[in-house]
């Protein structure tokens, strides 16, 4: 289904479909579906971006929240699941599963949210560089690149969702 095929749907029906590609938020999805129709994901990506970074903060802070700890066996959206697996972080060998456990509680402490990645077509050895880097953030610059790595998630979960889905 292509983004122009989305006003053919009911604002229920999009929420049925895609409603779980903003984890456990699917406020964000309706107000996407309010922001269409589209005429490709370009558009999309900006609509996405929106919903995101107009949301009033404590809406941006209960959506980073929302995130799962990577590589931990929380739980978490069958979504946020499937990435995981895809990226190796739920075969990590023990030794890079304990790094990665470490680096992310730390961040966890001085930002106050979870590290949030998208870790699509990312390895291993690249989400542990990413955590390292970031911990030298400030507050508010690591606040915003959580809340574009939500907008990537959240792009990427459409456009796959989207490929399986027919109109």
């Amino acid at each position: 289904m292509t983004p122009g095929a989305w006003q053919e749907l009911t604002k229920a029906a999009f929420l049925e479909i895609y409603g779980d590609c903003f984890e456990h938020s699917p406020h964000f999805a309706a107000r996407l579906y309010d922001l269409g129709p589209f005429s490709d994901w370009a558009e999309v990506d900006r609509a996405v971006r929106s919903v995101v970074f107009q949301a009033p903060q404590p809406e941006q802070e209960a959506l980073i929240q929302a995130h799962p700890r990577l590589g931990q066996q929380s739980p978490m959206s069958a979504l946020s699941s499937q990435e995981q697996r895809r990226s190796g972080l739920a075969s990590l060998d023990p030794e890079r599963a304990a790094e990665l456990q470490q680096l992310t509680r730390t961040y966890e402490e001085k930002f106050g949210f979870p590290f949030v990645l998208c870790v699509h077509g990312k390895q291993t050895k690249e989400l542990l560089e990413s955590v390292r880097e970031r911990l030298n953030q400030t507050q508010e610059a690591e606040f915003q690149l959580a809340l574009e790595e939500i907008c990537c998630i959240a792009l990427q979960r459409l456009k796959a969702r989207s490929a399986v889905t027919r109109s």
